[in-house]
């Protein structure tokens, strides 16, 4: 079940913060690679698997992450177009969805 976090503009750069309380517990931590993919009309963001050959970036010291220009070109996301993160606490996984 997915709870939803907050809704906002998407920035020109590509970035997104990621929350901090679910990031510790989702082992998303600063320094470390994030898994970046693009599922069923929706950015997952999660935890890299060992031999996964998905995009992979890494965490900044603030939280943020950068979503490929790839990525954003499948999922059709412009600069400044409205966005919702959720949060998947049983998948262990941030999901970045269109509104």
């Amino acid at each position: 079940m997915w709870e939803k976090y907050k809704c906002k503009d998407f920035s020109k750069t590509g970035n997104v913060t990621l929350p901090n309380q679910w990031r510790k517990q989702f082992g998303l931590v600063p320094g470390r690679q994030a898994e970046i993919c693009y599922d069923e009309e929706a950015i997952v963001i999660k935890k890299p698997e060992q031999n996964s050959t998905n995009n992979k970036r890494y965490i900044s010291e603030k939280g943020a992450i950068h979503i490929p220009k790839e990525i954003r070109d499948i999922s059709g996301i412009q600069p400044h177009q409205e966005f919702c993160l959720f949060v998947d606490e049983q998948d262990k996984c941030f999901i970045l969805k269109v509104v």
